[in-house]
């Protein structure tokens, strides 16, 4: 499986970010008690909508699709939760020094794309998890998504003593972790979900309002 970036000039106007949802062992008693437990990782749903697409936008769309060749590959796609997440100045900080440690003159450090140094170490099916946001402040809250690696997670519950946040995730954790780092702008690891998946219908011949189902897939077994 090949995975590749997504294409940046491509924005959704419409989003639908499913969380993990499937459950197994659904089962009924005879006095109506329903039991089920969430599959292991449940994977992320992601719909996009698009506004007309034009020019490069299309065939930045058209390779796209052809990447993906049906299911046989996949993107890492951003969950463009825009609105909701901190914003790139909070994220951006400008706490990140030079690689000495040393800062400029004026006790300024470089501005980064996301978090710095807000470290995450769980087992794989832990539920809360705890990091310390330092001088970023409480950037995160319930129903923000966060990523740590390639996988996305969405806080269910976040409570806080001092810059240390106790988060209760879902789903649970995909994989063991060692000082990872938390993301503010998490990506997803996707395929469509079915092979004609991502179609375009060119209108007189030149623009296009396209519409994209993706799954979230793993490359790393279960253990």
């Amino acid at each position: 499986m090949t995975i590749f970036d997504w294409p940046a000039t491509l924005l959704p106007r419409h989003i639908s970010i499913r969380p993990p949802r499937k459950t197994a062992g659904l089962t009924t008693s005879l006095t109506e008690f329903t039991q089920a437990v969430p599959v292991i990782r449940p994977p992320f749903g992601l719909t996009m909508e698009f506004d007309a697409i034009f020019g490069s936008d299309v065939l930045a769309w058209r390779a796209l699709i052809a990447l993906l060749e049906g299911r046989a590959n996949a993107v890492r796609v951003p969950l463009f939760d825009l609105w909701y997440r901190a914003s790139d100045t909070q994220i951006g900080g400008g706490i990140v020094s030079h690689s000495d440690g040393a800062y400029f003159s004026d006790g300024a450090g470089y501005l980064t794309n996301d978090l710095s140094q807000v470290l995450v170490t769980g087992v794989q099916g832990q539920r809360h998890i705890t990091a310390d946001f330092g001088p970023y402040g409480r950037l995160l809250e319930a129903g923000l998504y966060f990523g740590l690696g390639d996988h996305p997670y969405i806080a269910t519950g976040v409570t806080w003593n001092g810059t240390v946040a106790t988060i209760r995730c879902s789903p649970t954790l995909r994989i063991d972790y060692s000082n990872q780092q938390l993301r503010l702008k998490p990506d997803m690891i996707a395929r469509l979900t079915n092979d004609d998946g991502g179609e375009l219908m060119l209108r007189n011949l030149r623009h296009g309002t396209p519409t994209l189902e993706l799954e979230e897939t793993f490359d790393e077994p279960l253990s």
